[in-house]
């Protein structure tokens, strides 16, 4: 990791209130411009901000994993010395924390997952970025015109290192949640069935490649939304949601509370009356489980709850009371059935 010795202070400190979702607009600003200056600096960023962030979802998934780690690595590392360094301007934040955060690192380097790396020479969007989460972990991303995305688990965003003259482009398959800086370029987000475009707003957009529904959430502004397919344009405001059945190219327009659809964000998921089959997908991604069903089943059943830090056998302990359905373990897989 990039020593951060010659990294002012006040970079570090608007570094750390980004990575906890506190910075100011101007903060993120001035972030960005250190980010644009060289390579190193935004390598820098990089991997604190892969550290700090995968950190979170580790500890959630596999307590006992990081804290056998964070153990082995309380002695001395380059890594751990760099994000003490980085974070002891807040002075609540503990060496625990900081060695924990360490910890997550190494576990990734070990498993041979890489968050961020160069665009093949071949993608639209070249010379960009490409942001990849994992299964259990989501991230924060800082867009060149300092728009924020965060971007759910088993989620790619693909985005180039500088906008172009006429419009701010990005690649998205997985969910995302946008918060667009208002500007004067059109700011679209491309999935494998949905063309949006905005100025500057919030929304979300859920576009995952195994799940037969595609929907986008706005939450603030406004959105134009166009199906892959279709010459239709649906101008959305803030509370509606736009739904395609990928399988049946049926679009449905509905009114919803976007804050459900946007909780993942911290760490929570939101169901109100919402089909198994949507469910199942985000159990999935949250839990790292398998779950097998059949489709019909997971059409037909209809479920309302919260999950916060309830672990995966209590989330299923709650299906099977609110429904009509068991369910049975085998090996690594969930079987849910009548």
């Amino acid at each position: 990791m990039t020593s951060p010795d010659n990294i002012p202070q006040n970079i570090q400190e608007i570094i750390l209130r980004f990575l906890e979702g506190n910075a100011s607009e101007d903060e993120a600003a001035t972030l960005l411009t250190w980010l644009k200056e060289n390579k190193t600096n935004r390598e820098y960023f990089d991997e604190l901000n892969t550290a700090f962030q995968s950190s979170v979802t580790v500890n959630r998934v596999n307590h006992q994993k990081t804290d056998d780690a964070w153990k082995k690595l309380s002695e001395s590392t380059e890594i751990n010395k760099t994000l003490t360094h980085a974070l002891s301007s807040n002075r609540s934040r503990t060496i625990y924390t900081t060695l924990k955060i360490a910890a997550s690192v190494c576990l990734l380097i070990v498993s041979g997952f890489l968050v961020v790396y160069n665009l093949p020479t071949e993608n639209i969007l070249h010379p960009g970025t490409r942001v990849y989460t994992a299964i259990g972990n989501n991230t924060r991303v800082l867009l060149p015109d300092s728009s924020i995305v965060w971007l759910n688990v088993n989620s790619t965003l693909e985005y180039p290192s500088e906008f172009g003259s006429a419009s701010r482009d990005v690649v998205l398959k997985g969910e995302a949640f946008f918060d667009v800086k208002k500007g004067s370029k059109p700011f679209t987000v491309r999935t494998d069935n949905f063309f949006i475009k905005v100025k500057g707003t919030r929304f979300n957009v859920e576009a995952f490649n195994n799940v037969p529904t595609v929907k986008t959430t706005l939450e603030e502004g406004k959105v134009e939304l166009q199906v892959e397919g279709k010459n239709n344009i649906y101008t959305m405001t803030p509370g509606d949601q736009v739904i395609l059945d990928t399988e049946q190219k049926a679009v449905t327009l509905k009114r919803v509370d976007p804050s459900n659809f946007s909780a993942w964000k911290e760490e929570k998921l939101v169901f109100d009356n919402t089909p198994l089959e949507d469910i199942i997908s985000k159990l999935e991604n949250r839990f790292r489980v398998k779950i097998t069903i059949d489709s019909r089943l997971a059409k037909r059943e209809r479920i309302s709850m919260t999950i916060e830090q309830e672990n995966i056998d209590e989330v299923l302990d709650f299906i099977q009371l609110s429904s009509r359905l068991k369910i049975k373990k085998e090996k690594n897989e969930i079987i849910m059935f009548e």
